[in-house]
């Protein structure tokens, strides 16, 4: 038995890239099915340099629906997947009349999100943002009140929609929304491999791919919602525009033409301004209220005093004091008589706490596999198959991964995963806990009752706030898990139980999880070049084996045993649905009577 791969001479070969577009339609949207069909013709391709190809762009509910609503908002793909987030699952077939299932990966997105998350840096993310439709940190759009840099804030410079108007002719609507071209690498093991594959051998190969609801995926941008990255936001000035102290406070129980606000956080132009014409907005502080406050808005209250509802009708350029207006077509009903005090209150966008949302859809449309298809020298080919006639064989080997799923109640503190796997020549576990809740479109996207992955101990200098997760589904989260550990072998691995306790209370960081996780994701191919969304994607992970090793699995049982033991609020808030992704090492055999794979 030799390998495919082993050669004594040196050969020439040319390379061309080849388009191979879908089969069973032209435009498609979340959880419809895409087909490509990769043609045996093509002989022979490099694998790791093919690419999906296809255009995207997000769609409003129609104009009726979203005139019942709140309005339209600023949206974009995930921040940190842009088009690899629309891929829910993925199978690759080998073709011809006896398909074999080569391998399959369910969640794709939410494995890609932990490559993404772990193996990237400002390099990575930047090629990401210029080809695969995410976006990354514009320094014109930073925070200037203390907050962290967020992916996705930029008005300007955003792929997703035109830099807007300002004139309540200027209403946002589908028309706003750009066409974003997507070029991605499939993070899978087949296509992930830099090793020639000869396509001729498998009778070519079928493509199945499922796309994502549009919850999942669809983003609202950061100084926009109200609970994230709260002092980001658009700060508010007074009702006047007067400068020195002599402003006008805002009282919400009486009609209120427009507001100014201040040049902070980047709102140094009206393109920076994170609101559209026609989006309805409200206020809420940024600093402690002297009491008695009265709260109206009951699914919106996070400790801080939320204002009534406006409707935003023009946007002013910046005035001789830097100072942008905004004015309003109408107001909501009154909730609280307290003042806006010059800047001790923010501005966030109420557009997508309507379920008018749920029918918030995306398109895409020119979809194909750009392949690189390599031309061997006359008589390879022949020479090959007559080795093969004669009884030889030929090897490919892959990196691949198996996704285990299980379900966990929120009330289940402790939990004991088991995971039948059977695998000869396993690498590593990556264990990520998904939010399982049943949210709605605008649930997610607004982060209404979603996962809190930050909470404010504090009531001064800011009042007790928090942040909520728009990545439900997607990423991983710790839920305040006290620790684990494996169980193979007929023993405990490691040996002492690995405590997260302190990362999962937010409180501090557990470092013993990421030396485990850092082993996992290099067995597992990833290279972990950042390890700060260690909390925002809770993974973890065991290695199976070091320096490039295997595990034989088969025979031999496997589980993940947790614990959640935290006391006070410390306890599991959300039911979780665990994506163990085991990395292993596949197998297809080449023969003079056809293929088969090794698991």
């Amino acid at each position: 038995m030799s390998s495919f791969w082993e050669a004594s001479d040196k050969i020439p070969i040319s390379q061309k890239s080849v388009s191979v577009p879908s089969q069973n339609g032209l435009v498609y949207s979340g959880g419809q099915r895409i087909v490509i069909d990769i043609p045996k013709s093509i002989e022979y391709i490099q694998p790791k340099e093919s690419y999906l190809k296809f255009d995207v762009k997000l769609k409003y509910p129609t104009p009726a629906i979203l005139a019942a609503g709140k309005g339209a908002t600023y949206l974009q793909l995930d921040e940190t997947l842009g088009g690899q987030a629309l891929i829910k699952d993925i199978r690759i077939y080998s073709g011809g009349s006896g398909k074999i299932l080569l391998e399959e990966y369910q969640d794709y997105n939410v494995l890609t999100n932990v490559k993404y998350s772990y193996e990237t840096n400002d390099v990575l993310r930047a090629k990401r943002a210029l080809t695969e439709g995410s976006t990354c940190h514009s320094v014109q759009n930073r925070g200037t009140c203390g907050t962290t840099e967020s992916n996705k804030n930029s008005i300007d410079t955003n792929p997703y929609f035109k830099i807007p108007g300002y004139t309540n002719a200027d209403l946002l609507d589908d028309t706003a929304f750009q066409t974003v071209s997507c070029l991605l690498p499939i993070n899978t093991g087949l296509f992930g491999s830099a090793k020639v594959l000869p396509v001729l051998l498998t009778e070519g190969l079928v493509l199945d791919i499922i796309l994502e609801e549009p919850g999942k995926v669809v983003r609202q941008l950061d100084q926009n919602r109200l609970n994230t990255r709260f002092l980001s936001k658009p700060i508010y000035h007074s009702a006047d525009g007067a400068i020195g102290g002599a402003g006008t406070p805002t009282v919400l129980n009486v009609a209120v033409p427009s507001v100014f606000i201040t040049a902070d956080n980047s709102m140094t132009a009206q393109s920076k301004v994170p609101f559209g014409i026609g989006e309805h907005v409200s206020f809420a502080a940024r600093v402690a209220i002297a009491a008695p406050v009265v709260y109206a808005i009951g699914e919106e209250l996070q400790g801080v005093a939320v204002g009534a509802e406006f409707i935003i009708d023009t946007i002013s350029a910046p005035d001789a004091n830097g100072l942008i207006e905004i004015t309003f077509a109408g107001a909501g009903g009154t909730s609280t008589t307290t003042p806006l005090v010059p800047e001790e209150w923010v501005m966030f966008s109420k557009a997508t706490s309507a379920p008018v949302w749920d029918t918030l859809s995306y398109t895409v449309s020119n979809v194909e596999m750009i392949i690189q298809q390599l031309e061997m020298p006359q008589g390879y080919t022949q020479k090959m198959m007559s080795m093969m006639k004669e009884g030889g064989s030929m090897n490919y080997d892959f990196l691949s991964f198996t996704n285990y799923k299980y379900s966990q109640l929120a009330s289940d503190i402790v939990a004991n995963i088991r995971l039948p796997l059977n695998m000869s020549r396993a690498k590593s576990i990556l264990s990520v806990a998904t939010d399982a809740t049943s949210y709605s479109t605008h649930q997610r996207i607004s982060g209404t009752g979603t996962y809190e992955t930050f909470k404010s101990k504090s009531t001064t200098p800011t009042p007790n706030f928090l942040e909520s997760s728009d990545k439900s589904g997607l990423v991983g989260i710790s839920d305040f898990l006290t620790e684990y550990q494996f169980f193979y072998s007929g023993k405990l691995n490691p040996s002492r139980k690995v405590s997260c306790s302190e990362t999962s209370s937010q409180v501090s960081i557990s470092q013993q999880p990421l030396i485990e996780l850092e082993k996992a994701l290099v067995m597992a191919g990833i290279v972990p070049y950042s390890f700060r969304e260690f909390q925002n994607n809770f993974v973890i992970g065991r290695a199976l084996s070091l320096h490039n090793g295997v595990y034989d699995t088969r025979g031999k049982d496997f589980n993940l045993q947790l614990e959640y033991t935290g006391g006070g609020d410390n306890i599991p808030t959300k039911n979780k649905l665990w994506c163990n992704f085991v990395g292993h090492l596949r197998r297809i055999v080449f023969t003079g009577d056809g293929i088969r794979l090794e698991v």
